[in-house]
């Protein structure tokens, strides 16, 4: 099985959803997805 991991080293994803989400702000975000080959894609604490 192949994998492919992306690292999102500027928390790219994380800073869209907390301009999105102002609540977000100041808290420890991950974002991924959940669909069936989903997971954790980005982080920011």
């Amino acid at each position: 099985m192949r994998k492919i991991i992306h690292i999102d080293m500027d928390a790219f994803y994380a800073s869209i959803e907390q301009r999105d989400h102002p609540e977000y702000r100041g808290k420890p975000l991950a974002v991924g997805y959940a669909g069936d080959r989903g997971g954790g894609s980005c982080c920011q604490l």
